[in-house]
């Protein structure tokens, strides 16, 4: 295998045809959900086009000059800019320190490259230096970014770029890979963790493989408990204090996707064709209004660009309006 993840093997191919004829341009955008491994597509392509290596058509050889510089993480030829703290951005001093870096000839007369990632964390400041380099790149420049809100990337960028969309991931492929990551769950385990991580199998292992891998099927219940009146919305917040907020929009988009997918009758695409609906779900479905769960998929949705767009405001906050979302969507609480 080719790319680094076999999903993966149609962005790969497309992006050796684009190299082999000399069809790379300047900058290349690739895009797709956090947990589909998009990093890890762009940064095997740098390693490829830095390796120096007799077999230009496979992935890095790993022992020439450029390989043994690029695992060691010291390549002269490739910068990487990313957030000085995790959930900061990426400012206008990071990208001016392209100039210098571009001021200088490749080491070894390959590409030099520049990996942003996450590009959509980049501020408007930053953006717009950016855009300066992208409309005058210098001889043998390479800029990859990597995003993961593809809508967060100005139209100006976007327009400079070749995309690699990678968004799309084959189950039919992905599952073998996560049973070779989880040999010790069932078939049907498996699909129900990918179910659980939208179908991004990189979270689905890290779900999978964490202290709280009930955490779906305990905030599930805990939303059919309000939903009966056992239990209130703010008591379930306290209950789950100790979720990040990241991890709690996870599971919520998720649950409330496939509740309203439910109130259709119909399925997530990563359940197989010949099983029934979760009889749980379903009967939560039944009891919900519509109109409220579109309401708390949008909050949801919001919620997470808030956090992405570091706004400043606390955590706890967004969590508990959740929540409280949570309530209303009920039909219970908070009318």
């Amino acid at each position: 295998m080719n790319a680094p993840y076999p999903w993966q093997a149609r962005q790969w191919q497309d992006l050796l045809r684009l190299s082999d004829r000399d069809r790379l341009g300047h900058a290349l955008l690739f895009s797709g959900r956090e947990g589909v491994g998009v990093a890890d597509l762009a940064l095997t392509f740098a390693h490829r086009t830095l390796c120096e290596g007799p077999s230009p058509d496979v992935r890095p050889c790993g022992k020439c000059r450029g390989c043994t510089l690029y695992q060691a993480g010291n390549h002269p030829d490739l910068k990487i800019l990313a957030p000085v703290e995790e959930g900061k951005a990426i400012v206008i001093d990071q990208v001016r320190e392209l100039a210098g870096f571009y001021a200088l000839k490749s080491h070894y007369g390959r590409a030099k490259i520049v990996f942003i990632c996450p590009a959509d964390a980049m501020n408007p400041a930053a953006a717009n230096a950016l855009l300066k380099v992208l409309e005058e790149p210098p001889p043998g420049a390479l800029l990859m970014l990597a995003a993961h809100r593809f809508s967060a990337i100005s139209m100006t960028i976007r327009s400079r770029c070749i995309r690699v969309p990678c968004e799309q991931v084959d189950i039919t492929m992905a599952l073998p890979w996560l049973a070779k990551e989880l040999p010790n769950f069932s078939p049907a385990a498996l699909t129900r963790v990918l179910r659980q991580a939208g179908g991004a199998p990189l979270t689905a292992r890290a779900i999978a493989n964490s202290d709280r891998s009930e955490l779906d099927s305990e905030i599930e219940a805990a939303f059919a408990g309000i939903q009966q009146g056992r239990t209130h919305a703010l008591l379930q917040a306290k209950q789950f204090a100790d979720v990040s907020l990241a991890e709690l929009l996870r599971v919520l988009i998720s649950l409330i996707s496939r509740l309203i997918l439910a109130k259709f009758g119909c399925r997530s695409i990563y359940d197989p064709a010949d099983e029934p609906l979760e009889p749980g779900l379903q009967g939560l479905s039944d009891h919900l209004n519509l109109k409220h769960l579109y309401a708390l998929l949008d909050l949801l949705f919001e919620s997470k660009l808030l956090l992405s767009r570091q706004s400043g405001l606390r955590e706890a906050d967004i969590a508990e309006a959740l929540w409280l979302g949570l309530g209303r969507a009920s039909g219970r609480q908070g009318k």
